[in-house]
Parts: C-alpha cells; structure tokens; sequence
C-alpha cells in the first residue's frame, strides 16, 4: 500500500533539496537503490556523489531512520521518515 515518506535534508543537502520533502513509495525499497533513485531524479545531488568510488551514491550519502544508521542493503518502509546527510571527507 503507497504512503508518502518524510526526508529531512541536512546541510549542504538542503540547499539542493530544501529542508524536507515528501516521497511516495509504493513498496518497500533497498536504502542502496533508494539513494540511486534520487541521484538520478535530481542531478543537484550529483556533486555530492564521489567519483571513482563503487557504489557512488550510496558512499557520498548518511541515511538515518531515528537513531538508526541504515546500510544500503537495509529496507526502507512506505511511510518511513528519513534523515539524509552528506558524508563528510577529508580532514
């Protein structure tokens, strides 16, 4: 059954994004294929992807569900409210 999901969007995600958005998901999805499916809905988040990295989108990005800290193989719910964050680099 389709429920709309809440993402939160930290910085500097939300100057792409905005500070929250709405998604609807239809069935459940990896947390991997749902970062996938953002980076190619919006190109703006392309400049956080790092290049030469397997699984780009996946590594350039922090999903939260609450407190918890999802892996791409981790399954997101209909419904679910997210956090996202850019993975920071460097020192």
């Amino acid at each position: 059954m389709p429920a709309t999901s809440r993402i939160r969007w930290y910085p500097p995600l939300d100057f792409v994004k905005g500070r929250e958005t709405t998604l609807e998901l239809e069935d459940p999805i990896l947390m991997g294929d749902l970062l996938r499916r953002l980076c190619q809905e919006d190109a703006g988040l392309q400049r956080f992807v790092p290049t030469s990295v397997e699984n780009a989108e996946v590594a350039g990005f922090l999903v939260l569900h609450g407190e918890k800290l999802l892996r791409p193989s981790d399954t997101i719910q209909p419904g679910s409210d997210l956090d996202i964050l850019s993975a920071i680099d460097g020192g």
